[in-house]
């Protein structure tokens, strides 16, 4: 039987990392709980399910501009799941702009946890719910 996580690795600039940081204060805030780093990277992922592609687009913009990317490396641990809706969201993406540039999983990780600073508290709350309630995959 193998790991119900895996782990994902984001590679940040020190902004970038800045916006890790805020995305985890902000979801510890409205959650009352403590969350892992990975925790925090899957609710971000979660609720950007629920956003539009030009939601997505606009995040990765900021992505680009500001320069979230970078060199340093940072592993959290999450469920397999995350990566599948990560997945799924990335081909939503290209569905839709298929001229844009190309779309990498580690923008689109860094594009979900940038996106959580314009969420409402229940939306935030509404994908910690199904965070929580989703069963773990044992891959």
């Amino acid at each position: 039987m193998s790991r119900a996580t895996r782990t994902f690795k984001l590679r940040l600039s020190p902004a970038g990392l800045d916006v890790l940081i805020a995305s985890h204060c902000l979801l510890i805030r409205e959650t009352r709980a403590l969350l892992a780093w990975g925790t925090t990277l899957h609710i971000a992922v979660e609720h950007l399910d629920t956003c539009s592609e030009t939601v997505l687009a606009d995040c990765l913009s900021q992505v680009r501009r500001a320069g979230l990317a970078g060199s340093e490396e940072h592993h959290l641990g999450a469920p397999h799941r995350m990566g599948e809706i990560a997945g799924a969201i990335a081909a939503r993406y290209r569905l839709v702009y298929t001229d844009g540039p190309a779309l990498t999983l580690g923008n689109l990780y860094i594009a979900a946890l940038l996106q959580l600073s314009g969420a409402t508290g229940l939306s935030l709350l509404a994908a910690f719910d199904r965070v929580q309630a989703a069963p773990t995959s044992t891959r």
